[in-house]
């Protein structure tokens, strides 16, 4: 069946990233909140959909969850590198992860990463969280919206983009300089280490600078997804408006 996502939001997201759903489900004894768009969505791209009963719709989410509606998507499909570099306008800001480990913090990054205008995420694809339909439900269908690249090697694809006019930024406690005050280039890629251990030796010293956000009081360090979102928000705000 492929995977599945469920929820209102997730769905109507995932349906608008034309060519993911393969069957919606929806629920014939609940209400259902905009039942009709959703419809009407996969009706316009020839998306087969049933009405079901609500036990049907618990046993495809595994959740009681759903809000009555349920769809079978297609895996989402990681971006290339190269490709992405040979597409990649003049201003761009990439957000790299180096060992997120919970599902529910990469989806929430991912979304994150959209509404502060991201051009794409990087991955690493060994020792932390990668795509699946918790993610996807997590960042309530975001994950559609974005290029996501599974770096084989995280300090090498960070190398690549050096190589292609991006300066790179890891977010440390211990940074030299403020994410308030740094001068954002036009390209950069910004990287959250794990949720714990934070960055790899490695990955950090690919970083050409490292920043980090001033905190009061007794906190040393806050969620990663909360720490990405203050400072790609800053990176936006220092870009001109389109």
């Amino acid at each position: 069946m492929g995977e599945i996502v469920f929820g209102n939001n997730a769905v109507s997201e995932a349906l608008r990233a034309h060519g993911r759903v393969n069957r919606l489900y929806i629920a014939k004894d609940a209400k259902v909140r905009d039942r009709q768009a959703l419809v009407d969505l996969a009706r316009t791209q020839g998306i087969p959909y049933d009405f079901v009963p609500l036990a049907k719709l618990n046993e495809l989410a595994n959740s009681h969850d759903h809000q009555g509606v349920v769809a079978s998507i297609s895996p989402v499909a990681y971006a290339e590198l190269d490709a992405f570099l040979a597409s990649c306008p003049p201003q761009a800001t990439v957000l790299a992860l180096d060992g997120v480990q919970h599902p529910k913090n990469l989806g929430m990054l991912i979304r994150t990463a959209v509404g502060a205008g991201c051009s794409a995420l990087v991955l690493a694809a060994r020792g932390g969280a990668l795509l699946d339909e918790s993610v996807v439900r997590a960042s309530a269908g975001a994950v559609f919206h974005l290029p996501v690249i599974a770096a084989t090697k995280l300090p090498d694809a960070l190398r690549r983009m050096q190589q292609a006019g991006f300066w790179v930024y890891g977010m440390h406690p211990g940074g030299h300089e403020s994410v308030f005050s740094v001068s954002w280039p036009d390209r950069c890629v910004l990287v959250m280490g794990n949720e714990t251990k934070g960055m790899r030796g490695p990955v950090q010293k690919c970083c050409d600078a490292l920043v980090r956000i001033p905190l009061a009081r007794e906190l040393d360090s806050l969620n990663v997804a909360v720490a990405a979102g203050i400072a790609l928000f800053q990176v936006a705000a220092a870009r001109p408006r389109a």
